[in-house]
């Protein structure tokens, strides 16, 4: 078992528990080959644990039975958004065909708590396509997959308030966000498919960003409440 390939990928703990496998690595001391992933894929500050290979391959017993530990999901897949954060990041992505079948809404789902409006409108940028599924798959199944009540009220509420800005105050953005963010292009693909250098897609990802985190400061001010963590 221990000679099984792992591959970058989404993975089922035998608890249920959906994990994201970025890559493996060896031991400088050991050798030993270790897994390095996830549980908080689209987390702001992600966390990273590793594992070593034989136990990530190993077995476990449950209810009397032996089952794998994890299991490899092959019908998930991950965003080109959160591919991007890993090369970011230092850390080799998958190997990608050019076209990704889109998230399918099983990931857990908290409600973003940055620290500034500019972080609060990536975040929620950012995680739009899974959020955006993660609402339909609980509408169609009526019933909350993954995420709390309260969670899922302000990730309704989030997705209502973004449809309504890009369609009104930001609709000069309307275009670019959609193919970003609910089409899911990297930022690479939308500036071969609209002829521009990575410097013009980032600046206009940043004024994007001021100008939705304007807004959504302008909610909170407009409702007496803050989104944002507390100050230490």
């Amino acid at each position: 078992m221990a000679e099984r390939r792992i591959c970058a990928g989404y993975y089922k703990r035998y608890d249920g528990k959906v994990i994201y496998v970025v890559t493996t690595a060896k031991d400088a001391d050991t050798g030993e080959e270790t897994v390095i992933w996830t549980p908080s894929l689209y987390a702001d500050a992600r966390q990273y644990f590793t594992m070593s290979k034989k136990s990530f391959c190993g077995d476990v017993e449950v209810d009397g039975k032996r089952q794998a530990k994890f299991k490899r999901q092959t019908s998930m897949r991950l965003s080109d958004a959160a591919a991007e954060r890993y090369e970011e990041e230092g850390l080799r992505g998958p190997v990608r065909k050019r076209y990704s079948a889109p998230v399918d809404g099983y990931d857990a789902w908290e409600q973003p708590r940055p620290r500034t409006y500019y972080e609060y409108a990536k975040a929620l940028c950012e995680g739009c396509r899974l959020g955006l599924r993660k609402y339909q798959l609980c509408v169609s199944e009526k019933k909350y997959i993954a995420i709390s009540k309260k969670d899922f009220l302000a990730l309704e509420q989030d997705l209502r308030f973004l449809n309504t800005c890009v369609k009104t105050v930001l609709k000069d953005y309307a275009g670019y966000f959609d193919e970003r963010f609910i089409q899911g292009l990297s930022i690479r693909r939308y500036a071969q498919a609209h002829s521009l250098n990575r410097g013009s897609v980032d600046h206009l990802q940043r004024k994007f960003f001021t100008a939705l985190a304007a807004v959504l400061k302008e909610r909170d001010e407009a409702e007496g409440t803050s989104r944002l963590l507390p100050e230490k």
